[in-house]
């Protein structure tokens, strides 16, 4: 049992990881990265886990500073005003031995943005106040594909390298879907919801478990090392996590964790948006500092219908959020995940 709540817990904060690269993408970085990317799945073991991750964003900042519309409005056509992400990600393990694995992601997302817009600057004949209009952009994600590999495993001390890729199944041609007339057809780089590039995953961990507790550290990266077809490529991030877990209950976990992550703004641009429509139009307004609190909680069945199979919830808040350009402020994040291992 032990062994696969260890697996799941694994498999749950991997599907979090191939999250965080979408959220800096957005401008508000809600990162939630990778913990306990070390662990695989027994020889000849199948895994399959879905999990569903909701994000709030509103408030805009550049650097530390808290920026107004009327400031937005000196160079750009729209302020944000908030933005909800919904995200559905399903993942699938093999172990090929007990110390290499492989491990298939694939996510959908939705994405909610609320914008504040000066009638006047579009010629409407409505005057300078400003006027509230939404936009939709929902589609597959980037494929994820890795392979861990555990290095060093003895007296509860492990130490695990995961070396992957993505694949660019996502899209970067979405158009706008609005509530309104709008300025433009080209969504904006966050709403996007690819890289349009194939990108490298390496991560290395270190674990210490014991039989009410774990602790540990990792590191990650997700690195776009070429320009997509339409002349850009996402920033470079960075992940460095630390965690407890602590079995409280019989079969019931729980989790504190910090991540901190640095990502690059956006190199090049895409001709068909216009970087003066709204910050997020701009290739500068995107990566950035940030540090999160997470906590979480899981339970595994033994035995019933749901013998085998474990759920978790995770929640996030920001604890500290520097910002390259104007960009939207995370606000929280949380998960849910089912899992299942044969």
């Amino acid at each position: 049992m032990k062994s696969f709540q260890v697996l799941f817990l694994m498999m749950f904060c991997y599907a979090v990881n191939s999250f965080s690269q979408t959220e800096t993408m957005h401008c508000c970085n809600m990162n939630s990265s990778t913990i306990l990317n070390g662990h695989q799945t027994q020889a000849g073991m199948w895994m399959i886990s879905y999990s569903y991750m909701n994000s709030f964003m509103q408030n805009n900042y550049t650097g530390t500073t808290k920026v107004s519309d009327q400031t937005i409005f000196e160079k750009y056509l729209m302020s944000p005003v908030n933005m909800h992400m919904d995200m559905h990600m399903l993942t699938g393990m093999y172990g090929f031995s007990n110390k290499l694995s492989l491990m298939v992601m694939v996510d959908y997302n939705y994405m909610n943005m609320r914008m504040k817009m000066v009638a006047g600057a579009m010629n409407m004949g409505m005057g300078p106040s400003p006027m509230s209009m939404k936009s939709t952009s929902q589609g597959f994600g980037d494929t994820k594909i890795s392979g861990l590999y555990k290095l060093y495993s003895a007296n509860g001390h492990s130490l695990s390298a995961d070396v992957g890729f993505s694949l660019p199944t996502g899209s970067i041609h979405k158009t706008e879907k609005v509530d309104i007339s709008h300025y433009g057809d080209k969504e904006v780089y966050m709403m996007q919801t690819g890289s349009g590039t194939v990108n490298w995953l390496p991560g290395i961990s270190y674990i210490y478990q014991q039989t009410k507790y774990s602790l540990g550290a990792e590191a990650t990266a997700l690195i776009h090392p070429y320009f997509n077809r339409l002349g850009y490529k996402l920033g470079n991030e960075y992940s460095i996590n630390a965690w407890y877990t602590y079995e409280w209950l019989k079969n019931a976990t729980v989790t504190l964790r910090l991540n901190y992550t640095a990502s690059g703004k956006i190199q090049g641009y895409d001709p068909d948006i216009s970087a003066v429509t709204e910050p997020a139009a701009n290739p500068q307004n995107y990566g950035g500092s940030f540090l999160k609190g997470y906590l979480g909680l899981a339970y595994y069945f033994t035995d019933g219908s749901l013998k085998n199979t474990k759920i978790s919830a995770e929640f996030g808040l920001p604890l500290y959020q520097y910002f390259n350009g104007i960009q939207t402020a995370a606000n929280f994040n949380s998960m849910v995940s089912w899992a299942l291992i044969f």
